[in-house]
């Protein structure tokens, strides 16, 4: 397992890195707007499933996704003019939060787990926006650590996953929360349900 750190959000030179990395279809450990997340590809089935195998997650349990802007998720998802009114509020307010949309079924079915819709975040993180942009891709983020269990930071990756299969790099740093963003449901008139406060 590899290790890497965030110094700068500026990080040009780790940012390309990163995104090469996700190009050939490795799990990268990620700091977010939230907690710390397993990352890939988000069209990639092979890393999908090496996600699945590293959390011991039950396949009926689907993932978050992280696009760059609300255009890249449109591009996965139905949005309406409503629903994209709501989604522009939500996304510029300070609470990282993800959104139940129903999806166009143009990613791998592991990521929605045959559900018609797609959790979607357009994260707060300057840095993670930048590196999807240059991938063209939305990625997974899913909390770094088994299923039901505590989440773990990136100092304690090594320990966790000595005897498992093992996200391929580690990315140090960022802030951090020990809180999972909000998830909501926005329906096709633009109401809004809480899922997760």
């Amino acid at each position: 397992m590899d290790k890497e750190f965030l110094k700068s959000t500026d990080d040009i030179k780790l940012r390309r890195r990163l995104v090469a990395r996700l190009r050939s279809g490795v799990v990268l450990m990620l700091p977010s707007d939230t907690i710390y997340g397993l990352s890939c590809r988000a069209d990639n089935r092979q890393a999908l499933r090496r996600i699945f195998i590293m959390k011991k997650r039950n396949k009926s349990y689907p993932l978050i996704v992280l696009v760059s802007s609300l255009n890249m998720a449109k591009k996965y998802c139905y949005i309406n003019s409503a629903q994209e009114g709501v989604l522009k509020k939500i996304w510029s307010c300070a609470r990282p939060t993800s959104v139940l949309l129903k999806h166009r079924g143009i990613l791998p079915k592991e990521v929605m787990a045959g559900s018609p819709y797609l959790a979607v975040r357009l994260p707060k993180s300057d840095f993670l926006r930048k590196m999807i942009r240059a991938l063209a891709v939305p990625i997974t983020s899913t909390s770094a650590n088994l299923s039901g269990q505590p989440v773990i930071n990136g100092e304690e990756a090594e320990e966790h996953f000595k005897e498992r299969v093992r996200p391929n790099l580690v990315l140090i740093g960022g802030h951090n929360k020990l809180k999972a963003s909000k998830l909501l449901r926005i329906d096709d008139k633009g109401l809004i349900e809480i899922l997760r406060k």
